[in-house]
């Protein structure tokens, strides 16, 4: 059992980008074929845990750049409370689920897709296991390279969905001309350059983490803010820390824990904060001096230019382009997970509950 397991596929995820970008038109090749040969209408983004965050990014992608409606729901709800073209208005190729995946062992997803497939709706999916039982329900699989993850929390496996749907989406805008091709341009740039700055920000997250453990490893429970595309990335970051320390973390939307969630604020709370660029990065930094003056231990995660950051928060290199910070902002979150398990002696190989799943009913075994 290698319990270094975790922190190698995170330095593994330049590697993953670079391969994806290398293959970009195998991964993205019947993702923009469907969305050009089908006038599609209505995208449904369907998971649970980290795929559903996957899908928290998308929606906003897919809403901005190809002006098509979309909704990310937990599986299991959809299944049990929603329904695909409720108000009728779509014909079945007017519609498509997107499943990401690791294994596509999940039940609640592979239910929706033969949902999906008995209306005739179109189902694409991500997944390890191109033959597996997901695949086997959806018309186009896309077959991720990252390969299996000893440690439990998915790491290099969720960049790489994240960066292969995302991909998907600018390749099917520039394709259907929803784009410029200055922008597309860019966006490819920033993609190319991913490498480097993850590698920057891990070595960035390593010192950082060094020098903070002893108020992160001493907290009781954290709590984890974003915004826009980047509120996902609040959720998967305390999903991450949640499963390897097993302390209690919350996410919030920005707005939202200004609306009585920020009553437990005191001395106490270690609060993180995404600073991503958007219309309420204004409002983030409002409320980290709010909740400062209350005695909090607040740490913003921002672009290392932000001129606003102070000496506790964490700095890292990020990109301008929308979407793709997802990726960077990301990291740090993945980074003081492994660490933060590794100096209070938990595994991050073999989960807490380890057959939780099994004992649940939660997979297609």
């Amino acid at each position: 059992m290698n319990e270094n397991a975790m922190i190698e596929c995170i330095r593994e995820e330049s590697e993953v980008i670079n391969e994806i970008l290398k293959n970009k038109d195998t991964y993205t090749k019947e993702f923009v074929t469907h969305f050009k040969n089908h006038d599609v209408k209505r995208v449904y983004l369907s998971g649970h845990g980290s795929p559903y965050n996957v899908g928290g990014v998308l929606r906003f992608m897919i809403e901005q750049l190809l002006h098509v409606e979309v909704s990310v729901d937990y599986a299991s709800l959809f299944n049990h409370h929603l329904s695909f073209n409720a108000n009728g208005i779509y014909k079945s190729e007017e519609m498509v689920l997107i499943c990401p995946a690791q294994s596509g062992r999940t039940s609640g997803p592979v239910d929706a897709a033969k949902k999906a497939q008995e209306l005739h709706i179109p189902v694409i999916c991500t997944t390890l296991l191109k033959e597996g039982i997901l695949a086997q329900n959806s018309n186009i699989v896309i077959h991720k390279q990252s390969g299996e993850e000893e440690s439990f929390p998915e790491t290099k496996g969720h960049i790489a969905s994240l960066a292969i749907l995302l991909l998907c989406v600018l390749e099917t805008a520039h394709e259907l001309n929803k784009i410029d091709e200055e922008s597309y341009l860019k966006y490819l740039e920033a993609f190319h350059q991913m490498p480097t700055f993850i590698s920057e920000i891990i070595d960035k997250s390593e010192k950082w983490y060094d020098e903070n453990r002893k108020l992160l490893l001493a907290a009781h429970d954290l709590t984890f803010i974003g915004y826009g595309e980047n509120y996902a990335t609040a959720i998967e970051g305390s999903l991450k820390i949640l499963e390897t320390t097993l302390k209690p973390c919350l996410s919030y939307e920005c707005e939202e824990y200004m609306h009585g969630q920020n009553q437990p604020v005191n001395e106490k709370s270690v609060i993180f904060m995404i600073a991503s660029q958007g219309k309420e990065c204004h409002r983030v930094q409002a409320l980290a001096k709010w909740c400062r003056e209350k005695g909090a231990h607040v740490i913003v995660i921002g672009n290392q230019s932000d001129m606003t950051l102070i000496e506790d928060d964490l700095a890292i290199p990020v990109h301008s382009c929308a979407y793709l910070s997802t990726i960077e902002y990301l990291i740090p979150f993945q980074v003081i997970s492994y660490y933060m398990a590794k100096d209070m002696g938990l595994s991050s190989v073999v989960a807490n509950h380890d057959d939780a799943g099994k004992e649940l009913g939660v997979r297609y075994e």
